[in-house]
């Protein structure tokens, strides 16, 4: 007998499903409490015929709660094969951004100002692009070139029904399997929760940055960015 299916979550539970079934078979899914969250019309796959690349494209399709856990495995060599901690290397850097025009909205909603008058020049272009954000360049009025870090759209609802999700998956592997008795994966996402909670303030790396710098002042050769108060909050680093 699998978990409790939600109504809430069934969408979710079914990617989930989706996603063991393709990379692990029926059995993990039914050892992970998911069996009836597949559909009457899935069909077995056979895992090993999948390549490595693809895990890394399908957490990435799942979002960025999924690409932060592809993260995490990505430094775990000793959980997964070697091909699959390459191919998931990638998802610490290198993730498809969202439209400027997005960034755009949730800058201005943040800082209470346009666009026009808070930069003098903002960079439609991300230099870099990640699970949680993404990064412009641009100057302020004052001729200062900055970068602007802007967190993805509507990131915080999906990650807390994502956790939500997985939690419910770790507590069943935890109360109905040997190896949830023995790792205790509710504990493990109640890290993880934290992790990702801390991430999602934009505020406290700009407290990082500050306490980073004033530690690292004697050394001239290393520069630490300094967080603009006036342009920071909670979902936009400047």
């Amino acid at each position: 007998m699998g978990i409790s299916l939600k109504p809430s979550r069934l969408k979710r539970y079914g990617e989930i499903a989706g996603l063991l079934l393709k990379y692990g078979g029926r059995n993990v899914v039914t050892g992970a409490g998911l069996e009836d969250a597949l559909g009457d019309d899935s069909a077995e796959q056979e895992p090993q015929a999948r390549k490595a690349g693809e895990l890394a494209a399908d957490l990435e399709r799942l979002g960025p709660t999924f690409i932060k856990l592809g993260q995490v495995l990505s430094s775990r060599n000793d959980l997964l094969p070697p091909e699959y901690v390459d191919a998931l290397a990638r998802l610490q850097d290198k993730v498809a951004p969202f439209p400027f025009e997005e960034a755009s909205r949730i800058i201005a909603e943040e800082l209470n100002i346009r666009i026009s008058k808070a930069f003098r020049s903002i960079d439609p272009k991300p230099l870099a692009s990640a699970s949680l954000g993404q990064v412009h360049h641009a100057v302020l009025p004052d001729g200062r070139h900055v970068a602007v870090k802007v967190q993805r759209p509507g990131i915080r609802a999906r990650i807390e029904d994502d956790l939500d999700a997985l939690d419910d998956i770790a507590e069943f592997l935890d109360n109905r399997t040997r190896v949830g008795g023995a790792y205790s994966f509710t504990d493990t996402m109640a890290e993880f929760r934290k992790t990702l909670y801390r991430e999602l303030d934009y505020r406290k790396e700009a407290q990082n940055l500050l306490t980073l710098g004033a530690n690292l002042t004697e050394f001239d050769r290393i520069v630490v960015p300094r967080p603009i108060a006036d342009y920071t909050t909670s979902r936009v680093l400047t």
